[in-house]
């Protein structure tokens, strides 16, 4: 089989995890958190609060990657450390969550696009996108496919463009809206209250998910032992700064008059910083907006691929999955993905009722992994060896990262609308599980693998009994010729 082509330096890592994470959480639910929980600037020390667990659990991704630098990270870590079922059955549903999620972005993404032209003065591009929403969001994932199958070499450079474009607009947001910043705003609006704060944290949470789509490429990145935790934790501590700068600047700035009459459900921080802006920076700022979903796209395609390009290597899913073009990246998992995700855009109105699912897979994924890494020194000392990323404490970090992260799903699965989400799951868990007995003699790698131990085990024994054997004779017949 051809092997993946490892193209993706750190600049590619480090794009491809700001870009994938910064979007939603930081242009929309900034503000738009505030119809759900009334937090007021406190969203600012929610940021700082959910930045922690999401460090403890980048630290864990960090340290397996280095031992496991190969596609299909997450699936990779769980299935080698703690169960192969387990490793497929998470990510199984985490392969359907991000699908679903490259539906939703590409469809959530060109209503940001909408505005960005309506504020341009473009309205009449901005109604045909409007009518056309479905077909021009299928238009988005073929784009994104074609840039995945072209190569991770071309993937890289789309990404690292539209990173710069979106770090251009975080920072002119920042630059410009700072001026702005009066603190007696943030202390108007500061609103103290610890089950809201804790509420309002668990929700930030989620603008902080998809650091770890990285390491389901981790194939086709280079010298992976250094680039990768080094990538992760860079970008994550980046992340929650910027995050903080821009929660900062955009409470900040808001009066407590415009506070109590804004209408914060449909809301977002270009729409509150427009005014205070030339209108050429208030349009470019609308753009980055748009840019931070839609870079969202990109490193979605590639970690669903390399997810499926994993289990096909493993005999869980047909080894045709594994195929390479090329240009080697896998062709079929690229094509097949790329209709689930149109299949979810056209039956919107039943797939999205259970967007809730997205979070929980991701949360279940996060609580396997901290505990792969958790278990390993002490259940695999020769393989935690191998790791060249590594620190004291551990089982601390990773304790306490899969310990946030049960305390986050606990929450969600509480929340309204979780249940269809939850439901849906357990449908999804099923069919994978028949999936996943109905090949079980083709994929039980272990199984494979002790198999071929015993019997190389079985002709060495016969090799040493031979010679033994011979050993004994020669003397035998040595001893008898002494005695004549």
């Amino acid at each position: 089989m051809v092997e993946l082509r490892r193209e993706l330096g750190l600049k590619e890592v480090v794009a491809t995890v700001v870009t994938n994470v910064i979007g939603v959480g930081l242009f929309i639910s900034t503000v738009q958190i505030q119809s759900k929980v009334d937090i007021g600037s406190g969203v600012i020390l929610a940021f700082i609060i959910a930045a922690i667990p999401t460090i403890l659990i980048a630290l864990s991704y960090s340290v397996l990657a280095t031992i496991f630098p190969s596609s299909g990270g997450e699936y990779v870590f769980i299935s080698r450390i703690l169960d192969p079922y387990l490793g497929f059955i998470a990510t199984w549903s985490r392969w359907f969550a991000m699908i679903a999620t490259i539906a939703a972005m590409s469809v959530g993404d060109l209503i940001l696009i909408q505005g960005f032209f309506s504020m341009a003065g473009m309205s009449k591009v901005s109604s045909f996108i409007g009518s056309h929403m479905e077909i021009i969001a299928v238009g988005l994932v073929l784009l994104f496919l074609m840039v995945n199958y072209v190569g991770v070499k071309v993937y890289g450079k789309v990404q690292t463009g539209m990173f710069i474009l979106l770090i251009v607009g975080m920072a002119l947001l920042i630059i410009f809206g700072l001026p702005h910043v009066n603190l007696n705003n943030i202390s108007c609006s500061w609103k103290w209250d610890f089950s809201n704060l804790a509420k309002a944290t668990s929700l930030i949470f989620f603008s902080y998910i998809g650091f770890a789509t990285i390491v389901n490429a981790a194939g086709e990145v280079k010298n992976p032992e250094k680039n990768l935790p080094r990538g992760i934790l860079i970008s994550t501590i980046a992340i929650a700064i910027l995050y903080v700068l821009v929660a900062t600047v955009t409470y900040g700035s808001i009066s407590p008059s415009r506070y109590s009459s804004y209408d914060f459900s449909s809301g977002s921080v270009p729409d509150i910083m427009a005014s205070l802006f030339p209108p050429i920076v208030a349009l470019y700022v609308s753009f980055a907006g748009a840019i931070s979903i839609i870079s969202d796209i990109n490193p979605a395609m590639l970690a669903t691929s390399r997810l499926t390009f994993a289990w096909a290597e493993d005999r869980i899913v047909p080894e045709k999955l594994a195929e390479l073009n090329r240009f080697r990246v896998p062709k079929w998992t690229l094509i097949i993905n790329a209709i689930v995700a149109i299949t979810i855009i056209a039956l919107a109105k039943e797939f999205m009722s259970v967007v809730m699912m997205i979070n929980i897979a991701i949360l279940i994924v996060y609580i396997l992994v901290c505990i792969s890494a958790l278990v390993l020194p002490y259940k695999h000392p020769d393989i935690y060896k191998k790791a060249t990323f590594r620190f004291r404490g551990l089982w601390i970090v990773s304790l306490a990262g899969a310990f946030s992260s049960a305390a986050l799903l606990g929450y969600l699965l509480n929340l309204p609308g979780a249940m269809s989400g939850y439901l849906f799951l357990l449908f999804w868990c099923a069919v994978g599980t028949i999936i996943y007995v109905l090949t079980l003699e083709s994929h039980k790698m272990y199984w494979r693998l002790e198999k071929q131990r015993r019997k190389e085990k079985e002709e060495a024994d016969k090799e040493l009994i031979k010679d033994l054997i011979k050993a004994v004779r020669d003397q035998i017949i040595g001893g008898d010729e002494d005695g004549k």
